[in-house]
């Protein structure tokens, strides 16, 4: 399961406030529906990535 090379899912459009930015991403989580979370630190903000959406 998994891609070897990887590929950007979040961050991919520069610095930002916008829902697709982030600015000083601190942190990664994930929950049990495989969700994951970043710690948005400089837009005092915690961004929730779903696993299935494009």
């Amino acid at each position: 399961e998994g891609d070897e090379e990887g590929e950007i899912v979040v961050g991919g459009n520069g610095w930002g406030n916008q829902s697709n930015q982030l600015d000083s991403p601190q942190g990664l989580s994930f929950d049990k529906e495989e969700n994951f979370y970043v710690v948005d630190k400089n837009n005092h903000r915690i961004q929730k990535y779903e696993k299935n959406l494009n």
